[in-house]
């Protein structure tokens, strides 16, 4: 190998310089910049495209044409709106095409029939009271929807009997789900199963047997939109180009008309309508947007750094972006009567809940700069959007109820009907119907706005893991599937995230950190607990502790396992990733002390224990909300154990936990300052009075 290439700089080989390029940087570089580049110029080119003149406004569909315009000459041309039509005509002669039955569904539904059938007939061998068994077997299969007589005969009927029935739903099931059977079907073949049952059943049992039967039929023929489109394809392309013939001096179009899309194309043809746009206007608009452009990069890599570790977010940011661009960009051009019901405002509380309140701000500042050049360049329409803009970012600073969502619309809605009213008489048409329906359009921005927001969130959760504060409120409610669990399954983990989450809420709300996120991140830091609760001592009833059997380093792992057990469920349950965080991050790198000091012990010398097997692998805390979480679970547990008699014996224990984390380095990574750290200490000493504060001794009364 020549010398050149197998020696670099300095003598070092080639190969390891290139190894020491920090490739993963170089590579997100070069996506930033290209994704700045794509925005930059699909923003510049939607906010630039030139707007139509007053003489190509009259001639648009659906108005009434301003004169009459004949035919110059005769002309011969194909039609792309007559071809259209003919290739949609064709397409809608195809007939819809359906899948076959699929086989997979028919084994899936009788299995479950085997299996609801097996259960009822365990539930039958049973030695309990008929009561009892009925109340189960509701409990067991609710979608049967059995009446009480049918769940008594289903028990009490003879095992001849029972065989029969069990035997002839099997056998009426496989028959029915062996047919096609489409969605508008259903209620067909639910009206048919009667007549399909065996006659060596009575009236009651076949009756029981299309109870069992019917929740299982479902749809195994749906719709194939592939092969169904591809034949519609192939009838459009069978169709030929549409010549359209005009004679010279036949009218195009009369004064009065409606103007549609074929006359439109013709006088196009004619070239008898052209728009006249200035030639710097194109120019002009096109500079200020890429302005905004700019403005925009710096806002997102000076305010929002952490888009350089997660791709997703600006390129969710670059959607929004788009998408409302665009959508103004077209009503303008299609609707511009509607131009002041644009939700404008939903921009804003989508980009406050991904990247924070002051971002929020500045951004919404250079989309409403865009949503002016875009509607007809007055300042009524920036003003307007700017105002809904940031009203609505300041009042879901703290989105914690969902009446607070719609209070921002509706103020959103309120600002642009203003201002819609006030440009409307300042434009000189002082009419009270069209004040009022610019008024309405201002509402009806709100609503749509507030409607906007909840499908995004929705979208933000799914396509880009965004935590919005509508999807932690739902998250809180002890209703959640995983907190039912947990309260079923470890009822003393609970308890103990319902006092951890109190502890956290608070404190989140003395250093300004966010409290629904704590307290959502607390109710959930545990829950990996559930799958072995006695492993766990809150959840230690009768005083048995499996741990004094088992082997230190198979306790600790036991203990150390709940972390991975939590990302399990929380994964399984899709939990947001900032919620995932406090599982991961509630204990860092925290070592179990008890196995450790046993295991020290049984071997006589601390060398020869290894003492990483006894510790959580993190990571640390990197967030105020999971630094709360991690203190509050260590005090909660600490105090609870200790039972301080007074306050400064409480104030001790949490003194000597927060030194345990503080000198561990456990919160090296946090972005806590002393000062928050002392905010923290007295809020839990707060909570904790609180609870543990003196009851008064009743006198003893005796009874008569």
């Amino acid at each position: 190998m020549p010398g050149w290439m197998s020696r670099g700089m300095g003598g070092k080989p080639l190969i390891h310089l290139v190894r020491a390029i920090p490739w993963r940087r170089v590579l997100w570089t070069i996506g930033w910049v290209s994704w700045s580049l794509t925005l930059g110029l699909l923003m510049v080119a939607l906010v630039a495209w030139p707007i139509d003149d007053g003489a190509s406004q009259a001639w648009q569909i659906g108005q009434a044409a301003p004169q009459t315009i004949f035919a110059p000459y005769e002309l011969h041309y194909p039609s792309a709106v007559l071809t259209e039509q003919a290739h949609e005509a064709a397409a809608a002669r195809v007939a819809p095409i359906y899948t076959g039955p699929d086989p997979r569904i028919a084994r899936q539904q009788v299995e479950k029939l085997r299996q609801n059938l097996e259960a009822i007939g365990q539930l039958r061998g049973e030695t309990l009271p008929l009561e009892e068994k009925a109340r189960r077997l509701e409990q067991m299969i609710r979608d049967l929807r059995l009446s009480p007589e049918q769940r008594l005969r289903l028990l009490t009927v003879d095992s001849s009997r029972w065989e029969l029935i069990t035997s002839e739903a099997l056998r009426l099931l496989d028959q029915i789900m062996r047919e096609p059977i489409r969605e508008d079907e259903i209620f067909a073949v639910l009206r048919g199963l009667p007549r399909q049952v065996t006659a060596r059943l009575t009236e009651e049992e076949a009756s029981l047997v299309v109870r069992l039967v019917t929740p299982l039929i479902v749809p195994n023929s749906v719709l194939d939109a592939e092969a169904t489109e591809a034949a519609r394809r192939r009838a459009r392309e069978a169709v030929p180009p549409q010549i359209r013939h005009i004679r010279a001096g036949e009218a195009i179009i009369r004064q009065g008309d409606i103007l549609d899309a074929l006359a439109l194309e013709a006088l196009q043809q004619y070239g008898l309508i052209a728009p006249a746009t200035p030639g710097h206007l194109p120019i002009a608009r096109g500079t200020i947007a890429g302005l905004g452009v700019i403005g925009l990069l710096l806002v997102l890599q000076r305010l929002v750094p952490e888009v350089q570790e997660r791709p997703r977010r600006p390129l969710a940011l670059l959607g929004l972006f788009l998408l409302f661009t665009l959508s103004a960009r077209l009503i303008t051009v299609f609707a511009p009567e509607w131009i002041w019901a644009f939700p404008t405002a939903a921009l804003g509380m989508l980009m406050a809940t991904g990247l924070g309140t002051v971002p929020a701000l500045l951004l919404s500042a250079i989309w409403s700069l865009w949503f002016g050049l875009i509607a007809d360049r007055t300042p009524a329409f920036l003003a307007a959007s700017l105002l809904a803009n940031w009203l609505t970012i300041l009042m879901l600073h703290r989105l914690e109820r969902f009446q607070t969502l719609l209070v921002a619309g509706l103020s959103a809605g309120t600002v642009t009907g203003l201002i819609g009213i006030a440009a409307t008489v300042e434009s000189g048409s002082f009419s009270p119907l069209r004040m009022l329906i610019t008024g309405g359009m201002g509402l009806l921005a709100g609503a749509l706005s507030v409607t906007i927001t909840l499908i995004g969130f929705i979208m933000l959760g799914t396509l880009f893991d965004v935590t919005t504060p509508l999807h932690l409120l739902e998250l809180a409610r002890p209703t959640h599937p995983l907190l039912r669990q947990l309260m079923v399954r470890a009822p003393g983990t609970y308890h103990h995230t319902l006092m951890v989450a109190n502890l956290a809420e608070q404190a989140a709300l003395r250093i300004g950190a966010d409290p629904l996120l704590a307290r959502v991140g607390a109710l959930y830091h545990d829950i990996g607990k559930m799958v072995r609760p006695y492993l766990f001592v809150e959840n230690q009833t009768n005083g048995d502790n499996p741990h004094e059997q088992m082997d230190p380093y198979a306790s600790a792992q036991a203990i150390l396992r709940h972390v991975e057990d939590g990302l399990a469920l929380a994964r399984r349950y899709h939990l947001p990733r900032r919620v995932r965080a406090f599982i991961q991050e509630h204990h860092g790198t925290l070592c179990v002390t008890i196995p450790y000091h046993r295991a020290v012990q049984e071997a006589g010398d601390p060398e020869k224990v290894d003492r990483a097997a006894f510790c959580y692998r993190g990571p640390r805390p990197r967030s105020k909300e999971t630094a709360i979480v991690m203190l509050a679970d260590g005090c909660e547990a600490a105090v609870r154990a200790a039972r301080p008699k007074d306050p400064q014996e409480l104030a001790q224990i949490l003194e000597r936990v927060f030194q345990e984390r503080i000198r561990s380095g456990q919160l090296d990574e946090a972005p806590l300052t002393m000062q928050d750290l002392q905010g923290i200490r007295e809020a839990f000493l707060q909570v904790f009075q609180g609870m543990f504060h003196p009851r008064l001794m009743y006198p003893e009364t005796s009874s008569h």
